[in-house]
């Protein structure tokens, strides 16, 4: 029986894709790269600093690290108004709660910025536990972040369930003995997302619930 479900942020339960991406081809812009939209669509998942090194290839000092990291909130600052959460987040997430599962959100935001989204959204009673990058040695897609997650929640893996975008959050997910790992197409295909652990697919938050009141007993299912 599933006890717990698991949300990465970004491109999950938030519709930030269009402000992050907008924000770090500015950044790179100030730091004379260019990149594409498609390109840092292809890097999304690890945190803010390793996207960047992916995307120009160059390793970042801690001092750049800082600086691109500033040049990034100068730019997303303005934007982070317009985020909304997904369409059909709270639905879930008003389903998942009436029905007595504990929630995470597992995001590789620092702290600081989950806790900004959070407080946006209104949702800083929502979630059990708020696992961070920074909270822990290793940011997804390491299963460090599920672990930690599950720990606080004191649910162990073989109840839970994860939903997210990349493979950041279904390798996450996978290497942390999770059952049930909902894909969501838009920054990946499914193909993309089947191969690096997914369980189910699905193309909308409404198909989620369904998904974790149609699997079987015995396999992480609520009933």
């Amino acid at each position: 029986m599933i006890k717990a479900v698991l949300f990465d942020c970004d491109g999950t339960l938030a519709d930030s894709e269009p402000m992050i991406t907008a924000s770090i081809i500015d950044a790179l812009a100030d730091e004379g790269f260019t990149v594409t939209t498609d390109q840092v669509r292809e890097v999304f998942g690890p945190p803010l600093p390793e996207m960047i090194e992916l995307l120009t290839g160059e390793p970042l000092t801690p001092e750049r690290t800082e600086r691109m990291r500033e040049r990034y909130w100068v730019h997303a600052g303005p934007r982070r108004a317009d985020v909304r959460p997904m369409f059909g987040a709270e639905t879930l997430l008003d389903a998942l709660t009436a029905r007595g599962l504990s929630l995470a959100m597992v995001t590789n935001k620092t702290e600081a910025s989950t806790a900004i989204q959070l407080t946006q959204f209104g949702w800083e009673d929502r979630f059990g536990a708020a696992v961070s990058a920074d909270s822990v040695p290793n940011a997804k897609p390491a299963a460090d972040m599920a672990i930690e997650a599950l720990r606080r929640l004191g649910v162990t893996p073989e109840h839970a369930a994860f939903v997210g975008d990349t493979e950041s959050d279904t390798n996450c997910a996978r290497d942390a003995g999770i059952p049930v790992i909902i894909g969501l197409t838009g920054t990946r295909d499914a193909a993309t997302l089947r191969a690096n652990g997914a369980t189910h697919i699905v193309d909308s938050l409404a198909e989620v619930l369904p998904i974790l009141l149609g699997v079987p007993s015995g396999s992480g299912s609520t009933s």
